[in-house]
């Protein structure tokens, strides 16, 4: 039987699956397992799925309602994993998250559908906040980057065989057993860490109070409908979607100031600065990920099998670089500007691939010099968050990082969508080509304040 209470998360061995730490390792892995190879599956099966359901001008709301629903589940769970401990918003999540593909799998309509994948959201968010908690209370500090790693290396198989094999089962038994047959492992990956979670929540008597409560559902509802609205506003190439943005900008601004910590607009030192690190990479790489493949299949003529192979390949450089980091010795500041470095120049290079003379293939080198970068920063940004928070606050703090995941995730993407809608597919080239060079100027900022993640 293992004790996880037991664990003095201040040894320093350096065996992340040393006995003591491998129950809540192998619980982490298979959370992080389920949601990728949830990600993965859908985006392979959803035409297939509004085409069934008779639901095709409802296509992109089968992925915006789950980050909508993700948001609000992400803010409520930093608040409630600081009141409660992790166990309610990790084992909840988790089963709201099975409950969700089980509706998809059984949806009769489009509108029951969403119902589902809102659900899915709404779990996936409450999952990933205390999942950090279990890593700062079950693992010792000199693990905590070599936990991150290994987080960013569970996304490496279902992005190799995910698709593939959502493919395959869709085409023989039907798309429906796509999201079935997930629905158990989430609930298996609930009862893996029903031990490791009951035994870290707060002791009795312990401060149930969080220095900082920063926000609840409605103000994450809000902040969803607000980055929802920046997204949407990029589509419109009009008027329009300069009043669309301008609202959207309005319903963030408020909750990006109560929920992240203070300072951040100042980029103060340590932990605020940690915290904006975190939106500079996501905007940097996926904004520019998510039109690689349209300059790749409208540019070089490549088909959708191909332009899969480099975002295939980048998901293994990320792994590598993530391994690289919680194994090496080199300060914090030195790999973080080693890997901003790496992704302002993969990008940067992806101006090469917006001129249609040039080969496709290209591209795999590029992005998998890109996959580094971000695979370097990432677990750091991670462990630095838990290190910088006290225990208090460690539930805020790791929904604080999200958001300004999912935040930078969105403006990068939506930086490309202005221009390549304002300019037209006409001139992909030259609207790819500013894009991903302002993009590759943000990464280089991130290099530049790296060295404000101490001193706070």
């Amino acid at each position: 039987m293992v004790h996880v209470a037991a664990v003095d998360v201040t040894k320093t061995s350096s065996r992340i699956f040393d006995r003591n730490y491998r129950l809540p390792v192998i619980g982490i892995v298979t959370v992080v397992t389920v949601v990728a190879l949830e990600a993965m599956a859908v985006t392979t099966v959803m035409p297939t799925v509004v085409r069934a359901l008779h639901g095709l001008r409802y296509y992109s709301w089968g992925f915006s309602i789950y980050l909508l629903a993700d948001v609000v589940g992400m803010v409520d769970a930093g608040r409630r994993t600081d009141r409660d401990g992790p166990t309610p918003s990790l084992l909840g999540g988790m089963l709201v998250f099975a409950a969700g593909l089980i509706v998809a799998s059984t949806a009769t309509n489009i509108w029951v559908f969403l119902a589902g994948r809102a659900l899915q959201g709404m779990g996936g968010g409450s999952m990933i906040v205390p999942l950090y908690v279990v890593v700062a209370r079950t693992l010792p500090q000199s693990l905590h980057a070599r936990a991150f790693a290994l987080m960013s290396a569970a996304w490496v198989v279902p992005s190799l065989v995910g698709p593939g094999l959502a493919g395959l089962v869709a085409s023989s038994i039907g798309w429906r057993w796509v999201f079935g047959g997930i629905a158990p492992v989430a609930a298996a990956g609930a009862l893996i860490l029903v031990p490791v979670v009951r035994s870290i929540g707060r002791e009795p008597g312990e401060d149930e109070t969080p220095t900082s409560p920063r926000g609840g559902a409605f103000i994450g509802l809000r902040l969803a409908i607000g980055l929802a609205a920046v997204q949407e506003a990029a589509q419109l190439a009009n008027g329009w979607g300069i009043l669309v943005a301008a609202i959207g900008i309005w319903l963030c601004a408020t909750p990006l100031v109560v929920l992240l910590p203070g300072g951040w607009l100042r980029l103060a030192r340590g932990l605020p600065t940690v915290i904006v690190l975190r939106g500079i990479v996501t905007c940097a790489f996926f904004g520019a990920e998510a039109y690689l493949p349209l300059t790749l299949t409208r540019l070089h003529g490549g088909t959708p099998r191909t332009v899969g192979i480099p975002l295939t390949v980048a998901s293994l450089g990320w792994s590598a670089a993530s391994w690289w980091q919680s194994h090496g010795s080199r300060d914090r500041v030195t790999y973080l500007r080693i890997g901003f470095a790496g992704l302002a120049a993969g990008v940067g290079l992806l101006l090469v691939l917006a001129q249609p003379s040039t080969s496709l293939w290209l591209a795999i080198p590029i992005w998998t010099l890109s996959g580094a970068g971000i695979g370097l920063v990432m677990p750091i940004v991670s462990a630095l968050v838990l290190e910088l928070s006290p225990e208090a606050d460690q539930g805020a703090n790791s929904a604080a990082i999200q958001l300004s995941d999912m935040t930078g995730s969105i403006v990068g993407i939506a930086s490309l969508a202005v221009l390549v809608n304002g300019l037209g597919l006409a001139h992909l080239s030259a609207a790819v080509s500013t894009g991903d060079a302002i993009l590759a100027g943000v990464a280089l900022c991130g290099a530049a304040l790296s060295v404000r993640i101490s001193g706070g």
